[in-house]
C-alpha cells in the first residue's frame, strides 16, 4: 500500500466516555500505529482510553489518521492536546443516553480552538430502542444551539455490529473533499513530539506530526526545550520508510545520537531553535467561550494546553487606560479581555504563532470547564508594571471646601491637580492646616450640599509576585 503520494488528513475523535471512539476507530482503520487503539497498558487494565492514540486508513486520495482522545472528565487536557493537529472533528455520542456533559466540553475546546466542521456520530443503534430519525433530529436541535448549527453530517451506525460504516466514509469523505486545508511548507521544520520511545539496535524514536516545513534524512534536528538533537537516520510513514516527509504527514522519526530520556510529550523537534522562546509570563488576549460563567478574578488558577503541553497557572486580567494595565476581573459578559498568565513552569512558545486553551480544571466535571482560548500578544522575562485603582472618599464640608480625603496639610499639598469624579472636576488648592481642599466644579450651576461625597481615584502601580499555588 503506497502512501507516500496521498494526501494527509487529521481528524480527531471526541466524546463523553464510553460513547464507543475507540471502537469507531478500530473498525475504520487500516494502519494501526505504535500508538494505537489504546495501547497504553492502563488503557487495557481499566477498559478505557487514557491516551491519544493513532490510526489510519485511506479513503480515495486521502490518508486519513484518526486522532483518539480520552473521553473520561479527569484526563480532558489529553483530549485538548490533540486539537493542534487535526483539521476536522468527529463527535461520538450515544444515541441511547445523547449529549452529556463532556461532548459539550469537546465541542467548546473544538470551537475554541478554530476547528470548524465537524461530523457526528450516534452510535450504539444496535441497543436503540427509539425512532432513529427523530433522534437525529434531536441531535440536529442540541447543535442548533452551538456555533456549529443544524446542518452537520449526522450518521448512525453500530460499531459493535459494524452496521451504517460505508454511509460514514463516503460522509467522511464528503467532508474532506470541503475543507480548505493549508499546509505550511516554509524553510523552519515544526514537530510536536507526541510519543517517544527507543526500538533496540535502531536507537531513539520520536513520533509525530509535522505542522510546518520538509523533513529529509540526514537532517539535524534539535529537541526543545530539553536541547538534545540528532541526526535524522531513518523516516516512516505508517511504517512504510519515505526519503521525506511535509508539513500534514504524520511521521516516526529514527534520530541518532538523540537522548530519548529529557523528552516528553510537548517538547518540539525543529531545525531552528531560534523560532521560539520559552518563558513562563506572558501577555495574552482571551476569546472567552459565551457558555463559561464562572467570573474570572484577578489571579484565579488555570490550566492552559500550548501545543501538546498542559500546565498550570494564574491569570491576570487588566484593561486599558492611558496605555496603562489596570487591575480588574472580568465578568460573565466579558467576552474578550486581556491578561498576563504567569505559569507555575517555563513552556515553549512559538514566537510566530501560539494559540491557548485556558480551562479551569479545578471546577467540578459535571460543569463546562472551558474558559476559552487565547492568542499570545508578547513574551516577558519579568512581571510587567500594573496599577490598580485606589478609591478615596471625601465630604464637602461648606461651599467647595472638602474634608477627608488628606488627613494633613502636607497630604493635601500632594494631591492638588487631581482629578475627581464628576460633578467635580479636580483639587484647587489646600485649604486650613488640617488636611482640607478646594475643589472645583464643572458648572456653577451646579448645586453643592454638605455632606455631598467626593471621591478621588489614584492609580498605583505594582509588579505581580509568584504566590504558592
Amino acid at each position: 500500500m503506497e502512501i507516500k503520494d496521498k494526501i494527509p488528513v487529521h481528524i480527531g475523535l471526541f466524546g463523553h466516555i464510553d460513547s464507543g471512539k475507540t471502537r469507531i476507530a478500530a473498525v475504520l482503520s487500516e494502519i494501526i500505529s505504535t500508538a494505537g487503539i489504546d495501547a497504553h497498558p492502563q488503557s487495557k487494565e481499566r477498559g478505557i482510553t487514557i491516551d491519544l492514540g493513532f490510526t489510519s486508513f485511506l479513503l480515495n486520495k486521502y490518508l486519513v489518521t484518526l486522532v483518539d482522545g480520552p473521553g473520561h472528565a479527569d484526563l480532558i487536557k489529553i483530549s485538548a492536546s490533540s486539537v493542534e493537529i487535526i483539521d476536522c472533528a468527529i463527535v461520538v455520542i450515544d444515541i441511547n443516553k445523547g449529549p452529556q456533559v463532556q461532548t459539550g466540553e469537546h465541542l467548546i475546546i473544538i470551537d475554541s480552538l478554530k476547528i470548524k466542521n465537524v461530523i457526528v456520530i450516534l452510535n450504539k443503534i444496535d441497543l436503540f430502542q427509539g425512532d432513529i430519525e427523530k433522534e437525529i433530529e434531536n441531535t440536529r436541535e442540541f447543535f442548533g444551539s452551538t456555533s456549529f448549527g443544524t446542518n452537520i453530517p449526522i450518521f448512525a451506525v453500530s460499531a459493535k455490529d459494524e452496521v451504517g460504516f460505508e454511509e460514514l466514509r463516503q460522509g467522511i469523505l464528503k467532508t474532506i473533499e470541503s475543507l480548505e486545508i493549508k499546509r505550511d511548507f516554509g524553510d523552519d521544520i515544526i514537530i510536536p513530539i507526541d510519543h517517544h520511545f527507543t526500538i533496540k539496535g535502531m536507537g531513539a524514536i520520536i513520533t509525530g506530526t509535522i505542522l510546518k516545513g520538509n523533513l529529509k534524512l540526514n537532517q539535524n534536528l534539535e529537541v526543545l526545550p530539553v536541547k538534545t538533537s540528532g541526526r535524522v537516520k531513518n523516516i516512516q510513514i505508517f511504517h512504510q520508510n519515505v526519503d521525506s516527509a511535509r508539513a500534514g504527514d504524520r511521521v516516526g522519526i529514527n534520530i541518532k545520537n538523540l537522548d530519548v530520556k529529557k523528552i516528553y510529550r510537548g517538547c518540539i523537534a525543529t531545525n531552528n531553535p531560534k523560532a521560539f522562546d520559552y518563558s513562563d509570563i506572558l501577555e495574552i488576549k482571551v476569546d472567552k467561550n459565551k457558555l463559561f460563567k464562572p467570573e474570572t478574578q484577578f489571579g484565579t488558577q488555570i490550566h492552559v494546553t500550548i501545543g501538546m503541553f498542559t500546565t498550570t497557572g494564574k491569570i491576570y486580567p487588566y484593561s486599558e487606560l492611558k496605555q496603562n494595565k489596570i487591575q480588574t476581573n472580568a465578568g460573565k459578559k466579558d467576552f474578550e479581555f486581556k491578561a498576563i498568565l504567569w505559569l507555575n513552569e517555563k513552556v515553549l512558545i512559538n514566537k510566530g504563532k501560539s494559540i491557548m486553551l485556558l480551562s479551569r480544571l479545578d471546577l467540578p466535571p459535571t460543569t463546562l470547564r472551558i474558559l476559552g482560548s487565547a492568542k499570545l500578544i508578547e513574551i516577558h522575562k519579568e512581571p510587567p508594571l500594573l496599577y490598580k485603582v485606589k478609591v478615596k472618599k471625601g465630604r464637602i464640608q461648606k461651599d467647595l471646601i472638602c474634608i477627608g480625603l488628606a488627613q494633613s496639610a502636607i497630604g493635601a499639598k500632594k494631591i492638588v491637580g487631581r482629578q475627581l469624579e464628576p460633578p467635580f472636576t479636580k483639587i484647587l488648592d489646600t485649604f486650613g492646616t488640617k488636611g482640607a481642599v478646594i475643589v472645583g466644579v464643572k458648572s456653577k450651576d451646579i448645586k453643592v450640599n454638605k455632606g455631598d461625597p467626593v471621591v478621588l481615584k489614584e492609580l498605583r502601580s505594582f509588579r505581580l509576585k509568584k504566590t504558592p499555588v
